[in-house]
């Protein structure tokens, strides 16, 4: 009786480990990052592709103030900087924009006033598909961490206290390959 015992938490311990991650972090399983083609405001085209095979943190922006995505950029930068293996993009629903502000004006406010925008992308969606797509929120900064397979392994509001918390710690992991 004791063997079999063993053997049955033996089988409970190998099927829940695997999930601790999910339940501590509160990931989503099987959330597959959405199809994109945007554009920053330099006209330079990005998609899906370029994510492929990397450990992506996005900045999901939603009516939100440029200076708001420009804060929250700044304090993820130090993720990307911290470990290697990690790229930044930073996505912007624009579909409720002032209707008489041409995109160009849009463009050159967003280049003017964002100092992260050379090296962190900020790609421009103007219909608003791509943040409704992954759940962006009206007036929230959401960020989200994608593996290399493109699956949306953590998706929340943007908090600084998670930066140490939840989302270091969840990219040190992807990045050592246990994932």
């Amino acid at each position: 009786m004791k063997k079999k015992n063993k053997i049955q938490w033996l089988l409970t311990v190998i099927v829940v480990l695997p999930l601790v991650p999910f339940i501590v972090f509160g990931l989503e399983v099987g959330n597959r990052f959405v199809a994109f083609s945007l554009e920053d405001p330099q006209a330079k085209k990005y998609s899906q592709s370029d994510m492929e095979g990397k450990i992506t943190l996005v900045v999901l922006q939603s009516r939100t103030t440029l200076q708001t995505a420009v804060d929250c950029k700044t304090e993820l930068k130090k993720l990307t900087q911290e470990n290697q293996k990690v790229q930044m993009i930073s996505i912007m629903d624009l579909r409720k924009r002032p209707p008489l502000v041409p995109k160009s004006v849009l463009k050159a406010k967003i280049s003017g006033q964002d100092p992260t925008s050379k090296e962190i992308p900020f790609l421009l969606d103007w219909d608003g598909a791509v943040a409704q797509a992954l759940g962006g929120e009206d007036s929230k900064c959401k960020v989200l961490i994608v593996d290399p397979t493109l699956n949306i392994v953590y998706k929340q509001e943007f908090k600084k206290a998670s930066i140490d918390s939840e989302m270091k710690p969840l990219l040190a992991e992807l990045s050592s390959g246990e994932k």
